[in-house]
């Protein structure tokens, strides 16, 4: 019993935390228009440690749930989407890697209405992982010359900012577009596969609303149908 009101507890902590980067994301235009680039670099960089604690959290204490892995995922879009616009307002170049991500996010979406399972892959982890940093390491150059501060290689940054952002640009489209070619293969097996194409779901029960609420929050059906579309949890 004990045991069962840890695990509830740390499921709202990792909830509560997933859903603090979302509406972080959110407010994170505001930030920039009244406090400037400084403020975002700075909450940016917590937001991006979040969707690495609430991952962490989830595992160690095994409370991962449908609504927590779609609110990660959504999250995760959204802050991605918000921070490149952000840059963009700095640096054209940066609308590369938001068109590329937007177009990740479209191919997940035709996954996700043949049946197919649109959990990340290896390669879209690792691709997260180099877009996190990258974006990171662009807001707090954009950042330093409001710092004023007079060192050296505080100064060489500032001087080549450009060349970084534009270096930071390559290898996040590069990781994108690897991504892409990894998710569009999965695509394709999904829209190919007779088993999915042939799922008529209009012609199953939907579950009742509280059938579906238990399953989104509960970690024992997470783990027997993490593996299953997403699109099926909604049927009995």
């Amino acid at each position: 019993m004990e045991n069962k009101k840890i695990k509830k507890i740390m499921m709202i902590i990792v909830n509560i935390i997933t859903l603090i980067r979302l509406i972080g994301a959110l407010f994170l235009p505001c930030i920039y228009i009244k406090y400037g680039i400084n403020y975002v670099a700075f909450i940016s960089l917590l937001l991006f440690l979040t969707d690495a604690i609430d991952g962490f959290l989830a595992r160690k204490f095994k409370v991962s749930t449908f609504f927590g892995s779609a609110m990660d995922a959504l999250s995760d879009k959204v802050l991605n989407t918000i921070s490149f616009i952000l840059l963009i307002l700095n640096y054209k170049i940066m609308i590369c890697p938001l068109i590329l991500e937007l177009t990740v996010l479209f191919i997940n979406y035709q996954t996700y209405r043949f049946g197919g399972n649109v959990q990340s892959s290896f390669i879209g982890k690792i691709k997260t992982i180099i877009l996190d940093v990258f974006v990171i390491l662009s807001f707090i150059l954009l950042s330093l010359p409001i710092l004023d501060v007079q060192i050296s290689i505080i100064k060489h940054f500032i001087h080549n900012t450009t060349s970084y952002i534009t270096l930071f640009t390559v290898v996040i489209v590069i990781a994108e577009i690897i991504t892409i070619i990894d998710y569009e293969k999965k695509y394709k097996i999904v829209r190919n596969d007779p088993k999915k194409i042939h799922v008529k779901y209009q012609n199953r029960i939907k579950k009742t609303y509280k059938a579906f609420i238990h399953d989104i929050f509960d970690t024992e059906y997470y783990i027997k149908n993490k593996n299953e579309s997403i699109l099926k949890q909604l049927y009995k």
